[in-house]
């Protein structure tokens, strides 16, 4: 007698949902449903298309670092639209221009000399004995950096950078920001990825990247394709309200469809979005221990200002950094010199990220005004725009980064295990876990969690908790 599959849904069609979708019904594992509040997939690394352009939320690369068999099928299922395209970003360093990633032959021809040289003493005085150890808050983000980097690096560069991604001082930073977020976190790291010159993916002497023809929520729709020829059924346009609880189980979901209030019951349900949201809609409420630390734990927002301006080119650079706190935006991104595919040659696309919160001024700001904000920042940068504005456009995002604020591993650890009393709930991905991860970390969560069903339907809890510790190694690529 054949085995009824069990039916899987799946909150949630970002990278993270549509991959575990692909995975599960590629392998013939379970039915799978999909609810996904916009009207496409990819989340926050998905795409849309403006006068010709293909522009992304925001800046985002396939990093070689994939697991080489998700790389593997990302590259059978794209075929010759996903490029390997070389890196060529700059960051703005005391009021000069450097490559970034850093090249070996930068650092004594294009550092600033107080930059080079304080950097330098940093590192005599980090292997002096008795000398750059004391006083160093060794639990914060802060005091990490401080020890493993020095003084110069952290004051120009980190500490300024992360006041405006995270929007707290450095010393109301988790450690863990540290270890997730800076992947050169020491003078033999920092040094190691710099000298590089190891490993097959560079191009013209750079450090490279694989990115889709038609931008980077190419890579989640191809996957949305395979999963719905495969019987994958994916409902759009649907917002998730309440996630109905019953002892030690979930027992369905209810979700709203413009006016129209519908559920859906499952064997199992896996949820992609914020686990802070997630824990709030659950009926009953949970403990209010559970709910108190879900409100505890917070995001970071982000507001996206795109410009089209009538030229070819902006610059030859595919990313601006700015870590200097007079300006406010943290990143600039010209797609067309992220993929060389056919775009109009009298217009190209630039994105502007202005990290902030939902209640501060610049989340209530007009497109007009925010246009504005990004034109002083350039001027003010020293890379004006002189070529007209066809068209400015806005995109808000309400959890673009989970905030590491100190503590707030404690409030985590109560939500992990609460969670871990429902034997057919699963959280996973960036928002799910609440981590710094890239897509490829995304993926790599969706496809283990398919690889923890086995094909009589059962679910391998340990399976899937010795992941969770794989998990906790994942560095952020830059």
């Amino acid at each position: 007698m054949p085995i009824t599959k069990p039916h899987i849904l799946i909150l949630g069609a970002g990278p993270g949902g549509v991959g575990a979708a692909y995975q599960l019904t590629k392998q013939n594992k379970a039915k799978v449903t999909v609810l996904e509040m916009k009207n496409r997939v990819g989340g926050n690394a998905g795409s849309f298309e403006m006068d010709g352009i293909y522009f992304d939320y925001g800046s985002h690369r396939l990093h070689p670092a994939c697991d080489p068999e998700i790389l593997k099928e990302i590259q059978e299922l794209l075929k010759n639209d996903l490029l390997l395209r070389p890196r060529h970003g700059r960051i703005r360093l005391n009021n000069r221009w450097i490559h970034f990633p850093l090249i070996s032959s930068e650092l004594i021809t294009r550092l600033p000399f107080n930059f080079a040289f304080g950097v330098m003493k940093d590192a005599v005085q980090k292997v002096l004995p008795g000398i750059g150890h004391n006083n160093v808050e060794n639990e914060t983000f802060a005091g990490v950096l401080l020890r493993q980097l020095g003084k110069t690096i952290c004051e120009e560069f980190y500490f300024p950078y992360a006041r405006k991604i995270w929007g707290l001082p450095p010393n109301q930073i988790s450690a863990v920001q540290a270890q997730k977020r800076v992947g050169a976190n020491s003078f033999s790291k920092l040094v190691k990825k710099v000298l590089s010159k190891s490993g097959n993916h560079k191009l013209n002497g750079r450090p490279a990247f694989y990115y889709p023809k038609y931008g980077y929520g190419q890579i989640s729709d191809i996957l949305h394709k395979e999963a719905a020829k495969s019987g994958a059924e994916f409902i759009f346009n649907s917002r998730v309200k309440n996630i109905m609880v019953n002892d030690s189980r979930a027992s369905l979901v209810v979700y709203a469809q413009g006016n129209t209030e519908k559920s859906l019951d499952a064997d199992f349900i896996w949820s992609t979005l914020p686990v802070t949201l997630m824990i709030q809609g659950m009926q009953p409420q949970p403990p209010e221990q559970i709910l108190k630390a879900s409100q505890n734990m917070k995001f970071r927002a982000m507001i996206l200002i795109y410009l089209i301006l009538q030229r070819d080119r902006f610059t030859e650079f595919d990313a601006h950094y700015f870590p200097d706190e007079d300006i406010p935006i943290t990143r600039l991104s010209e797609v067309k010199n992220y993929s060389n595919m056919d775009q109009p040659e009298t217009l190209t696309g630039l994105c502007a990220e202005l990290p902030c919160s939902v209640d501060d001024k610049n989340w209530k700001r007009s497109d007009e005004e925010l246009a504005e904000l990004v034109k002083d920042s350039l001027r003010n940068a020293e890379i004006p725009i002189t070529a007209p504005i066809r068209k400015v456009v806005v995109k808000r995002i309400k959890h673009a980064y989970p905030i590491y604020e100190t503590g707030f591993e404690k409030n985590f650890q109560l939500l992990n295990e609460y969670l871990e009393g429902f034997e057919n709930l699963l959280t996973f991905g960036r928002q799910g876990l609440f981590v710094h991860d890239n897509t490829h970390h995304a993926l790599y969560m969706a496809y283990s969690a398919a690889n923890c069903l086995d094909n009589n339907g059962n679910f391998d809890k340990q399976k899937w908790l010795e992941y969770r510790h794989e998990f906790e190694s994942h560095v952020v690529e830059d």
